[in-house]
């Protein structure tokens, strides 16, 4: 998946709560540092200035070693670098920190699926998920469909994905899989209509346009096939899922 939907759990801010010394001049506490140098590590990943992001994260540590937001933050840049087990050791220590961390868990769980180990991914999720205090309930039973969909079990992936959708209607990367669960189910028609939903967004990818045509063959459905496969044409010329589209077709008509 990843598309590891990066949380970013904290921008740029002023910080307010400075201290004084004795000469009047503005100090920082060590937290209040820990924490904004957490905050320019994200926004150094964000920008893509990862060297800027590890020296900023690795001062945060050296002055919060325990600091949970700051081993999530060094875990996500980690996953970036290409170092899952280094990322790995770095949400776990952000968990034991704050175990109520549901950033934390939601972006782990996200992190063991990308990696294949669905039940520990799920379990992650689960946790937040079931958390009261998670706010964004149907950002984590989204990415538990991801990782029930990528594993197989596609009906619990539905049910995570319809909850997800009942809080968040509107949002693209739930209608997406949602669509692709359907799809996998063979609920076409649900399929089509969600992502018809998606389409409304305006510029989808080629992977929807695709599942698009695969849903519409299947549906029976010839003058809907040509149009998503002209729009895959148009837009996506040169893509390894345009040339998938006129195997599909040409093989379609040869048989």
């Amino acid at each position: 998946m990843l598309k590891l939907i990066v949380a970013v759990f904290i921008v740029i801010l002023p910080l307010a709560g400075c201290v004084t010394d004795d000469q009047g001049a503005k100090t920082w506490s060590v937290p209040q540092r820990v924490d904004l140098h957490t905050r320019l590590g994200l926004a150094y990943l964000q920008q893509g200035r990862l060297a800027a992001a590890q020296e900023a994260l690795e001062f945060a540590l050296a002055l919060g070693p325990d600091n949970s937001s700051a081993h999530h933050a060094m875990a996500l840049l980690k996953s970036k670098l290409g170092h899952p087990a280094m990322a790995r050791e770095h949400y776990e220590r952000a968990i034991v920190a704050d175990p109520g961390n549901y950033l934390v868990r939601n972006d782990f769980g996200s992190h063991l699926c990308a990696l294949g180990l669905h039940l520990e991914g799920i379990d992650q999720l689960t946790v937040a998920v079931n958390d009261p205090f998670n706010p964004s309930r149907y950002i984590s039973h989204y990415r538990i469909g991801v990782c029930m969909n990528l594993s197989g079990r596609l009906e619990k992936a539905y049910a995570h994905l319809n909850k997800a959708l009942r809080a968040q209607p509107s949002s693209g990367p739930v209608l997406y899989e949602a669509a692709d669960v359907s799809f996998r189910l063979g609920r076409h028609l649900p399929a089509r209509g969600l992502l018809e939903r998606y389409f409304e967004q305006g510029n989808p990818p080629p992977d929807s346009l695709l599942l698009a045509v695969r849903n519409e063959r299947a549906l029976g459905s010839e003058p809907l096939v040509q149009y998503y496969a002209y729009q895959l044409r148009v837009s996506y010329p040169d893509s390894p899922q345009a040339a998938e589209v006129k195997e599909l077709i040409s093989g379609a008509q040869g048989g």
